[in-house]
């Protein structure tokens, strides 16, 4: 049974994920390079204690009882008797890596390790993993991690099923939902899925077919609608596979489907405006500074979470 998580990597993705745990109970170890990061992470959690708590979610644990299933580290030694460890670092091949070679060495050999990658291959990732081939695998959190349910896992073909279980039982204890990734392919399923609408949809700005306000209400009024309350294959279910398939064969060759520069992004990109962090984007994002438009995101996300509750079947955390 999992009952002790160590997350390596303090940032966004690492924050998220203690945090989901922590209210759920579980004894989160938080490592990162130092005391000054991690503590930056700690505060952040009365913030969002606080609006999970205004949103209606009821937390049973009190905010003492979250802060002490979180032990802050700086030493990976201190991960060694952890049941799961979860890495967060940044996409480098090479740190990821030398993070799994050396916890390979020092971890009890019932301890499962995890990467939360989603660019870079799981399989070269543990190339240096000797004594735990059978306990690797990869959870990939949606960012916000605390907030958005999706948890896409990846074994290898050493990877042993009961461990694979035994984590997939785990994080929907935690009030995640999984899905079994069954073939290591770059980007997995669902930022497959959304590059690829990325790409249409500014493929449609950048030929002016529509203007940007009006794509983001065809997103979110339209498709995002949709997909709030079932999923694609369930959606072309009620249109009917006989009107799906004369709709794919007359799109399909006029969609977007070359690699190709979106000026659109690159001319941004080159005049400093990369989205919320600098103040302008797409939009303009004035005044409030990035920690606050995040917030703000994320109380959004949370009421979204509440109102599919029944959909996701979370238990432990019940709307008042």
């Amino acid at each position: 049974m999992i009952k002790t998580v160590g997350i390596i990597g303090a940032g966004t993705m690492g924050f998220g994920i203690a945090f989901q745990f922590a209210i759920n109970g579980t004894k989160v170890i938080l490592n990162d390079l130092s005391e000054e990061i991690l503590q930056v992470t700690m505060n952040k959690f009365d913030t969002y204690l606080d609006i999970f708590r205004r949103q209606g979610f009821d937390i049973t644990l009190t905010n003492e009882e979250v802060y002490k299933n979180v032990q802050l580290t700086t030493s990976l030694m201190d991960l060694k008797d952890c049941h799961l460890i979860i890495e967060t670092a940044s996409e480098n091949l090479e740190v990821k890596q030398a993070i799994f070679k050396e916890l390979d060495n020092i971890c009890s050999e019932n301890t499962i390790l995890a990467s939360n990658t989603s660019s870079l291959r799981l399989s070269d990732i543990v190339v240096h993993v000797e004594k735990h081939r059978s306990k690797v695998l990869l959870t990939h959190f949606f960012n916000p991690a605390h907030i958005v349910p999706l948890v896409e896992m990846l074994k290898n073909n050493e990877t042993d099923e009961k461990v694979y279980t035994d984590v997939k039982t785990f994080l929907e204890s935690q009030n995640k939902v999984t899905i079994e990734v069954k073939r290591e392919v770059a980007g997995l399923v669902a930022n497959r899925i959304q590059v690829a609408l990325a790409r249409e949809a500014l493929a449609l700005l950048e030929d002016g077919v529509v203007s940007k306000e009006d794509l983001e209400t065809a997103l979110f009024a339209g498709l995002g609608f949709r997909f709030s309350s079932s999923g694609l294959l369930k959606i072309i279910d009620f249109g009917g596979l006989d009107i799906w398939n004369i709709v794919l064969d007359q799109l399909q060759p006029k969609v977007e489907s070359s690699v190709r520069d979106f000026c659109v992004i690159k001319d941004r990109v080159q005049a400093g405006n990369i989205g919320v962090k600098s103040g302008k984007g797409f939009f303009e994002y004035p005044g409030k500074g990035v920690d606050r438009y995040v917030v703000e995101r994320d109380e959004s996300l949370v009421r979204h979470l509440l109102n599919t509750n029944p959909h996701l079947g979370i238990k432990s955390l019940e709307v008042k």
